[in-house]
């Protein structure tokens, strides 16, 4: 899953591929680390019943205590939005024979890339995370010896490191060899997809490069149709176990309602319950209906609400009620889904009075309550209006954006574009000198720049910022 653009690299990757990549994520209540100057009893690993045990204090006392019990240090880079990391912190980190494998090599870190506390973004700036969830095998000096991705069974998750720290061989080549030579057992292919797992989330994606990015997730979606081909091949009833339904959480993730297989799996939600995990699951219906109703509403299609119903009432309400229950404040739960796409409908219609009256009395009701992003979201939505007020609202909300945060990229250049778009270039090029001041020389700043000069290449331009509005669109 690629990074937000105020999270750090890929930024353009991001710009251009959020669409298709950006999950739909919320997160669970992290364990927010307190950061001391020296290790001590209390820093040392956090004894728990099973599963892996976290590491509670700062990365730098982190590598001194792997350096004193001549240790590695694994790294859990995830934010609380990301899907994958979701399922990956509540199911297979509290696996027994998970925790026994990696607290026997490691020293074992989660680090939040958006939490100033932990330094999130400056190191995930130093590492160059790009992808939630990224794994990071470091030595206690702090230099990276291998990385990964994506969610997986516990199983595979153990195998996939002991290839990274070379205590086993990767079998996929013999696999892949086997696959491209016409086996087609059910029992391999199985077999074979799930290596695929482990395979794709080791390859290290080029995110500087748009053209070798592409090839990479051309090259996955080749997988995908393998999978596809799997999956037909076979009775849906088939399915109900724990390995396809992995298989189904992995290569059919961010696939809307309306899929074949999607539907039968919301159909047998129980079913799939008991061979899986309500996070893996509720994930996977969330998304469903994410995308469903998001093409909907951007399409003008009132009935976007229709995918939304089904969570209110009836068995899929039990997943409302898990993602209530883990994230009160989840995006994903449905009164937020629809105050949210409810803007994407009036703005897909063109309902400039309706869009802006929602704005105004959301912000009026709850003004101590709303994030700078919300602001800027509304500002940059409404410079499609040909309302002189609605323009007005526009600066206003702009402005009033940029105060509350005024190290946001996108914020600046939103703020930026409304000040252009009613004549004031002097003011926004006085935002964009404020924003290059109030930047430091920190890894994670000068990539805030470097987005920055991307984003708002000519003052005004307020195109510039228009492949960017996924970003408060999505979960």
């Amino acid at each position: 899953m690629l990074k937000t653009l105020t999270r750090g690299t890929p930024l353009l990757a991001f710009a251009l591929l959020s669409i298709y990549l950006l999950s739909g994520c919320s997160g669970p209540p992290d364990e927010q680390a307190a950061a001391t100057s020296e290790v001590s009893d209390s820093q040392t690993q956090q004894p728990v019943s099973s599963g892996i045990d976290f590491f509670h204090g700062s990365f730098e006392d982190a590598l001194a205590l792997a350096e004193e019990e001549s240790k590695k240090v694994f790294v859990d880079v995830y934010t609380t939005w990301c899907g994958p990391c979701i399922v990956m912190q509540e199911t297979v980190f509290k696996e027994a024979e998970v925790g026994e494998y990696f607290n026997a090599r490691f020293v074992n870190l989660k680090l939040d890339a958006e939490s100033e506390d932990q330094d999130g973004p400056e190191l995930s700036a130093r590492y160059d995370i790009g992808v939630y969830p990224t794994y990071l095998i470091l030595d206690s000096s702090g230099s990276e010896l291998s990385r990964a991705t994506s969610a997986m069974p516990g199983e595979q998750f153990i195998a996939m490191f002991s290839q990274m720290l070379g205590e086993s061989e990767p079998t996929f080549a013999t696999m892949k060899a086997r696959y491209d030579a016409g086996e087609r057992s059910q029992d391999f292919v199985q077999r074979f997809l799930m290596d695929a797992i482990v395979e794709l989330s080791l390859r290290q994606r080029p995110e500087d490069d748009m053209e070798l990015l592409m090839a990479h997730y051309e090259e996955f979606d080749q997988y995908k149709q393998m999978a596809q081909d799997y999956f037909e091949l076979r009775p849906y009833e088939q399915l109900i176990n724990s390995v396809d339904a992995q298989l189904i959480f992995y290569y059919k993730d961010k696939t809307a309602r309306g899929d074949e297989l999607i539907e039968f799996v919301l159909e047998h939600y129980e079913e799939f319950l008991e061979v899986s995990s309500d996070a893996a699951m509720s994930q996977l219906v969330l998304n469903a209906t994410w995308y469903s109703a998001l093409d909907a509403a951007q399409n003008g299609n009132a009935n976007y609400t229709s995918y939304i119903e089904p969570l209110e009432s009836g068995p899929l309400s039990r997943v409302a009620d898990y993602e209530r229950s883990r994230d009160p404040s989840s995006n994903l739960l449905p009164e937020r889904l629809r105050d949210r796409l409810e803007a994407l409908y009036l703005e897909a219609i063109n309902d400039w009075d309706g869009l802006f009256d929602k704005y105004r009395k959301r912000f009026e009701l709850s003004p101590d309550d709303t994030p700078a992003a919300s602001y800027s979201s509304a500002s940059r939505t409404l410079l499609a209006s040909e309302s002189d007020e609605h323009r007005e609202y526009a600066v206003k909300w702009g402005r009033q954006a940029f105060e509350m945060d005024s190290s946001d990229p996108f914020i600046a250049a939103t703020y930026m574009s409304a000040l252009s778009a009613v004549g004031r270039a002097e003011d926004a090029a006085a935002v964009a000198d404020s924003f290059r001041e109030g930047m430091s020389n920190s890894e994670a700043d000068m990539e805030k720049l470097e987005l920055f000069s991307r984003i708002t290449p000519v003052v005004g331009d307020t195109s510039a910022v228009s492949a960017t509005t996924v970003e408060e669109e999505s979960p």
